[in-house]
């Protein structure tokens, strides 16, 4: 599938706000309403960034129309002086700011709700909106959003802070657009690569896909590859993914919809056992990366390398020896006399070679809880013999 062909029913992000065009924050509302979209089958198009200016976010709305069916507008619906976004969508759209009392009503009660017997005069301007615009609750704060349909495409317009963004966006706006007909990619999906470097891979699965009405992508999700596939031909994806997950087999943990940490966070909370281990190598990476309220019951981080463990992880080095070196080793050595010591040579890329670290020991991790559990999380389970320990600690 060429990707010089265009597609008519695209959406667009707009995120307004000082804080985002100087720098202060990441746009991350972008990035995750693009990704949930794509995940919905719909086609993204262009993202923009503007500051909290009249002029210009009335500007990006009506050059974004052009050549998009729908539009997503996020920030400045606050009470204060740079909350201007309203204002500039009823400019782009030629519509009168009608004061909405609904609105205006939850409002006063939420704000009464946190002490204010007499909301600020500054909030009123929260309850304007374009004229026959739809109003999107927010349950997380006192910004409604709305929806406005202006020469059939569909403007949405939400609040900045990803709290209260992201409901809304999830709960009215997706279905919203998938019942307008914008979700049109059938067949989509995506896979997680270790320890392969992008070029290469994508040399050869490019070559394998080149024959098929498939888009294909790449995301560098150090020390992943994603690596993505979309197409409306249930016949070429049906030939296609066998092809690719034959290839790739060796890069993917399990079938490749997860990292190597996310499959271990959910194995452990289900082992009966708790896992003590003496981490020397990622400076505390491993424990916070696995360690959550649901895992911590069954996980133990030691510092003493001399007491009783059942794993032991050393190595990087390299790393923390400031060396220059483009490689490093890492160790597991466990306390089971059985089980050989693991090592492995891994890539140096300063601070990143610890995530790499990470990812490589939860993957051997996975495999070791696999033996001792099976259908935990081993990419070949059916190997290990079935020992299921009782509850105590290792």
């Amino acid at each position: 599938m060429s990707r010089d062909s265009t597609h008519a029913n695209k959406i667009a992000l707009l995120a307004t706000g000082d804080e985002i065009s100087h720098g202060d924050i990441l746009n991350t509302n972008s990035q995750e309403i693009a990704h949930r979209l794509f995940q919905q089958g719909m086609h993204v198009g262009n993202h923009m960034v503007t500051s909290d200016a009249i002029a210009e976010i009335e500007q990006a709305i009506t050059f974004l129309l052009t050549s998009h069916n729908a539009l997503i507008i996020t920030g400045g619906l606050g009470p204060t002086s740079d909350d201007l976004t309203r204002y500039a969508l009823g400019k782009a759209v030629d519509r009168p700011l009608i004061f909405n009392e609904p609105v205006w009503s939850d409002i006063v009660l939420r704000l009464k709700r946190f002490g204010y017997d007499t909301p600020p005069l500054s909030n009123r301007q929260q309850a304007l909106f374009p004229e026959g615009a739809i109003i999107i609750p927010n349950p997380n704060g006192t910004a409604a959003g709305c929806m406005v349909e202006y020469k059939n495409k569909l403007i949405v317009m939400l609040p900045g802070p990803p709290f209260e963004c992201l409901p809304m966006f999830e709960q009215v706006t997706i279905p919203t657009l998938k019942k307008a007909g914008f979700s049109e990619i059938e067949y989509h999906k995506n896979w997680f690569l270790f320890g392969v470097s992008e070029g290469e891979i994508a040399e050869k699965l490019d070559a394998l896909a080149k024959p098929y009405r498939c888009t294909t992508g790449y995301r560098l999700f150090y020390p992943y590859i994603e690596f993505k596939i979309h197409t409306n031909s249930k016949q070429d994806y049906e030939q296609l993914v066998p092809q690719i997950e034959t290839l790739i087999r060796p890069c993917i943990f399990e079938d490749g919809q997860k990292t190597a940490s996310e499959i271990l966070r959910a194995s452990l909370k289900k082992i009966d056992f708790t896992l003590k281990m003496c981490d020397l190598a990622t400076g505390g990476l491993l424990e916070s990366t696995i360690k959550t309220p649901h895992t911590y019951p069954h996980l133990d981080f030691i510092s003493d390398k001399n007491e009783k463990c059942m794993v032991t992880i050393n190595g990087l080095n390299e790393f923390w020896n400031g060396s220059e070196a483009t490689q490093t080793t890492l160790t597991l050595s466990f306390h089971d006399p059985a089980k050989e010591s693991i090592s492995s040579v891994i890539p140096l890329r300063g601070h990143r070679v610890k995530q790499y670290a990470v990812e490589f020991i939860c993957w051997k991790l996975c495999e070791l809880l696999s033996s001792l559990r099976p259908a935990t999380c081993s990419r070949n389970p059916e190997t290990h013999a079935e020992v299921i320990p009782k509850k105590n600690e290792i």
